[in-house]
C-alpha cells in the first residue's frame, strides 16, 4: 500500500511552493475541503488553529472534516471547540451527531 504524501510535499511537487502563514494554510484547507479531500483539510488547518485570526474558521473546517472521515468522537470535540470559538451554527451538527450516534460523548 502506498503511503499518502503530506500536503506540504504534494503542494511543493505540484505547484512549487506551499503556504507560508496561517492564512495561506486556511485557504489551502478551504481548497481541499471543496474537493472533498478531508484528510488534507485536517493536515492543513493545524497552523491556522494556532492563529487568533484564523482559528475560528479552521476549527469549523476541522470539525466537519472529522465528521466526513467518520471520526465521530473527534468531530464532537471539534464542534464543541468551534462553538466556543463563536461558531454558533455548529450547534446543529453537534446536536445531530450526538442524537444519531448515542455512543459518542463529549469528554
Amino acid at each position: 500500500m502506498d503511503q499518502r504524501k503530506s500536503v506540504r510535499d504534494t503542494l511543493i511537487q505540484n505547484i512549487g511552493f506551499c503556504p507560508k502563514d496561517a492564512l495561506g494554510w486556511l485557504y489551502a484547507a478551504r481548497g481541499y475541503y471543496k474537493t472533498h479531500d478531508y484528510h488534507s483539510v485536517i493536515e492543513c488547518v493545524a497552523p491556522a488553529l494556532r492563529n487568533e485570526r484564523t482559528k475560528r474558521e479552521a476549527q469549523h473546517l476541522l470539525a466537519f472534516s472529522f465528521l466526513h472521515t467518520s471520526q465521530m468522537d473527534a468531530a464532537a470535540g471539534a464542534f464543541f471547540k468551534s462553538i466556543n470559538n463563536g461558531n454558533d451554527t455548529d450547534w446543529q451538527p453537534l446536536v445531530e451527531l450526538l442524537v444519531d450516534q448515542p455512543a459518542v460523548k463529549l469528554t
